[in-house]
């Protein structure tokens, strides 16, 4: 009874670390991924929320091969520290097959002071 129960268990393990959707790497060289449908893939950031700049995507409403899902921060520095680099995560999950460009501007709010502007294309098949 052990051994099946045993057996059991690893099986279940198994199924579940197998279900689980792998996230994709962004080439930095190349600002290009690669994805098949269904996938999901995060784009990070260097970013500084404590200047009023912080890496927006500019073209949402035009997206129809990808979809944003999440964004999140990290940061090593102490609470409160003002001035400290986070890291600013952009998730996305490859809905259609096809090529799509992603547009990010690192501005304050109105757009109209970016400072950088980033480009990545993504390529799901």
């Amino acid at each position: 009874m052990k051994k099946v129960w045993l057996i059991c268990t690893l099986l279940l393990i198994l199924t579940g670390c197998s279900s689980q959707k792998k996230m994709v790497i962004l080439n930095r060289e190349t600002n290009e991924v690669t994805v098949k449908k269904g996938q999901s893939f995060e784009i990070e950031f260097l970013t500084n929320a404590s200047t009023g700049f912080w890496w927006q995507l500019t073209n949402e409403s035009e997206l129809k091969v990808v979809s944003p899902q999440d964004r999140r921060y990290e940061s090593n520095a102490p609470v409160g520290m003002v001035g400290a680099s986070s890291h600013l995560f952009w998730k996305f999950e490859a809905k259609e097959k096809g090529k799509q460009t992603l547009k990010f501007v690192y501005a304050r709010e109105n757009w109209d002071q970016a400072i950088r502007t980033r480009e990545v294309v993504v390529t799901v098949k």
